[in-house]
């Protein structure tokens, strides 16, 4: 048990419990709460809850409340004939004040031009290093992006990248799909023009989390690629024009697509926003924005709002610039980071990039799951750390 999770005083009342730690915090913890995560109450393999809140009492109350000798409290209820056994460690570890819940927040690292720098670049052979594996994800996670070197340039060869990644998303494009110029292209991103940027497929449910690109083959002139973090954008949107950024958080914009084979249709805002504020994702595609359906005044409040946000991505100040080479691949959030690239030059060696979508909880479960091995954890800190007293101290659970 570490410092941070010895105890310096314990006191309760009827609803809750309080912990003073002897490095100065403070804990609360609510009846109900507690009542509900009571570790006999989970199945002792897996850690599923085994019961429904409707199993648990309304209000129940907390008769006793009492320090092992094992790095554990022992809470009684007087309710119900109901003990339970719950860890310093845990307890810690899921203190609940304003504090700890910031902290688990993990905040995006927003950049722009300035700090495009930090953006990571890794040899593909280092991916079967599990630290530079969990480094990579990290990076992806954190910055929305993460580039390769390095990497064969074999048809099909970006699947074998996305296994390190998550798990991959077939569309109506294939489970991979080809960017270069085609002739009659169903989607502009299979010609020779200049895109600007944007998010891909807005116009599906779900949107796919993550995309991956690998270069087979850069073009002599043009097809330089362009990317911009939409998070510091629209965060600079809400900083500077506040009524604009909650305009285009609060109108749906339809999308679609459609060609001989599909039909695809969804609604949501350009910006989508937690309830709290805080910002989760970015879905801009000026090609496949339908046409709106609003009133004249909210017409026009919007129309102003996508000028102005459209103006910031623009921006040369967000904008970061790269001509991916032979063998060069990026991974980057689709529902974060918006991609475009400049036009091929007529006559130039035809530009041929090879793609496929991956959901995003893939990727995060994977990053976890390094991390977790890296640091010599068991497959769960969090239930372990209750439930490891289940078996070993069932006896004392009595009933009082």
């Amino acid at each position: 048990m570490s410092e941070s999770c010895e105890l310096a005083k314990l006191s309760f009342t009827p609803a809750r419990l309080r912990i003073n730690w002897a490095d100065g915090h403070l804990s609360d913890y609510d009846s109900i709460w507690l009542r509900e995560n009571c570790p006999q109450d989970r199945d002792p393999r897996n850690g599923q809850r085994l019961v429904d809140i409707l199993d648990v009492p309304p209000e129940p109350a907390i008769g006793a409340a009492s320090q092992g000798s094992n790095g554990s409290i022992l809470i009684t209820w007087r309710s119900e004939a109901k003990s339970a056994w719950f860890g310093l460690d845990w307890l810690r570890g899921h203190c609940y004040c304003e504090e700890h819940r910031r902290s688990r927040n993990q905040k995006p690292i927003l950049w722009t031009a300035k700090n495009a720098g930090d953006l990571l670049t890794l040899d593909y052979p280092a991916l079967e290093s599990r630290k530079s594996r969990a480094q990579w994800l990290r990076a992806l996670a954190e910055y929305g992006i993460a580039f390769l070197r390095n990497v064969p340039c074999t048809d099909g060869q970006v699947l074998q990248v996305a296994r390190f990644v998550g798990y991959v998303r077939e569309t109506n494009y294939g489970r991979t799909f080809d960017v270069r110029s085609v002739d009659k292209p169903n989607n502009l991103a299979y010609s020779d023009l200049g895109l600007g940027v944007h998010t891909d497929n807005p116009y599906r449910e779900p949107v796919p989390g993550l995309q991956i690109l690998h270069c087979l083959q850069a073009s002599d002139e043009g097809g330089e690629s362009v990317f911009v973090d939409g998070f510091a954008v629209a965060e600079s949107l809400r900083t500077d024009h506040l009524q604009a950024f909650e305009t285009l958080a609060r109108v749906e914009v339809p999308f679609a697509f459609c060609d001989d084979t599909a039909e695809l249709r969804a609604r949501r805002p350009l910006l989508t926003v937690s309830p709290t504020g805080e910002l989760l994702a970015v879905h801009y595609n000026n090609r496949s924005i339908a046409p709106l359906s609003l009133a004249p005044d909210e017409l026009a409040q919007f129309y102003s709002a996508y000028r102005l946000f459209a103006g910031l991505l623009r921006s040369s100040a967000f904008e970061f610039r790269i001509k991916l080479g032979n063998g060069d691949l990026v991974a980057f959030n689709n529902c974060r980071l918006l991609h475009g690239r400049t036009a091929v030059q007529p006559g130039a060696a035809k530009r041929w990039l090879q793609g496929c979508y991956v959901d995003q909880d893939g990727m995060l479960s994977n990053l976890a799951v390094l991390e977790r091995n890296l640091q010599g954890a068991s497959p769960s800190r969090n239930r372990e750390s209750i439930l490891s007293r289940t078996a070993s101290q069932s006896a004392t659970l009595s009933t009082t």
